[in-house]
């Protein structure tokens, strides 16, 4: 707080009185704020421009301001920051429809899909028509792999705003989980006419392309992304993807795959999926001790995420890290009973450490549980043979 001192004339004797004059600091600006927020954004400084986008609102209440605060969020990576933001303004403003959508999409940004499926309802509930309460319905029902039933919602919204590209997106997004990727395709290229500079539509086409097999027109649609978007690391984790299906066909050499990964990882390094991904490939390029650090941060950043448990786990019992693979494992099999190959991991642990009736019991566990196809349900019944002879 600044002071200024004035001099007063005094009307007796000629003296003068000093005056204090107090200046109150300048208010901050909520468009400075807003651009403050920006510039840090853009220079990665992700806890800055999360204060100076609550700042920004706090001043003006512009709904734009906070609709690009939770976005922000999302796309780096603080999807639970984001709900926290989306939902003090939920809260306060429960016959605000946009409050709601917001808050929908934050949770479905974290793959928290009851819960963003019971807010979309209550979008629908308020009006049945509305095209973003069916999109964001659509979308929870495919993260609960109710895929069906969300094709349909998001067909619904397609047909209700057919000039949305985000909903044309995301059908095509569903119709890919059903495995009719003419149709993703179609639908992606719908989304590609109404916004041709949109860097996840070019992502999704390269998905499609690939799943397609049409690998150098998949890999036209990945560059396009990463030109538009240079930090967009679903783009790199999509091209990483199509390195690798290119190394098996010998058409590329070993490591650009690896690369793609890493720049994956480092544009996004909160997505547990890219540093699985990441972890496969040092895993087939046997780089053990690289693939342990990168499965463990895939099974840190989403507990339990049973796939890198599980090759965790194998990774341990190769490295004879029995006791490391015991302590992942059992957990695992309490979270879920049903994962055979854990299971087979675990009779190897206690054949090591001697422990021959927790060895068969668990081999024969596998046993009951593997696919009939599996190739390790020899070894398994072999380790048992061996194991009641001694």
């Amino acid at each position: 707080m600044a002071l200024g001192v004035a001099l007063v004339g005094g009307a007796c004797g000629g003296k003068e009185k000093v005056v204090k004059i107090v200046k109150k600091d300048k208010q901050p600006d909520a468009k400075a704020l807003l651009a403050d927020a920006r510039e840090a954004a853009q220079n990665g400084q992700i806890v800055d421009a999360d204060k100076y986008y609550a700042r920004s609102f706090a001043i003006s209440n512009e709904f734009d301001t906070l609709e690009e605060h939770v976005d922000f969020l999302i796309h780096s990576g603080k999807p639970t920051r984001a709900i926290d933001v989306a939902k003090a303004f939920y809260d306060k403003n429960l016959t605000s429809t946009r409050g709601y959508k917001l808050y929908a999409d934050a949770l479905l940004a974290a793959n928290r899909g009851a819960e963003a499926l019971e807010v979309a309802q209550q979008v629908i509930d308020m009006n049945s028509g509305d095209a973003a309460g069916h999109e964001k319905r659509g979308r929870a029902l495919l993260i609960l792999d109710r895929v069906e039933e969300g094709v349909e919602e998001l067909r619904k919204a397609a047909t209700l705003d057919p000039t949305k590209s985000e909903y044309q997106l995301q059908l095509g997004i569903g119709l890919d989980k059903l495995g009719r990727y003419d149709e993703a395709a179609l639908k992606f290229q719908a989304a590609l006419k109404g916004a041709p500079d949109d860097p996840n539509i070019h992502v999704y086409l390269g998905m499609s392309r690939r799943n397609q097999g049409e690998l150098e027109e998949a890999k036209k649609y990945l560059d396009k992304a990463i030109e538009l978007d240079p930090q967009n690391g679903r783009a790199f984790f999509e091209l990483g993807l199509l390195y690798n299906v290119e190394q098996s066909q010998g058409k590329r050499s070993q490591g650009d795959a690896e690369q793609a990964l890493l720049k994956a990882v480092q544009k996004s390094p909160n997505e547990s999926k890219y540093w699985y991904a990441l972890g496969e490939i040092y895993r087939l390029e046997a780089q053990p001790e690289k693939a342990i650090k990168a499965y463990r941060q895939a099974l840190d950043l989403d507990p339990p995420f049973l796939k890198a448990t599980s090759k965790l786990g194998l990774l341990y019992v190769d490295a004879k890290r029995y006791d490391d693979a015991e302590a992942l494992l059992i957990p695992a099999v309490r979270r879920d009973g049903k994962v055979a190959i854990n299971y087979l991991y675990l009779g190897v642990i206690y054949a090591a450490k001697g422990q021959k009736s927790a060895a068969i019991d668990n081999f024969e566990t596998f046993l009951k549980l593997a696919p009939r196809n599996d190739p390790d349900i020899r070894r398994a019944r072999a380790a048992i043979a061996e194991l009641k002879r001694r």
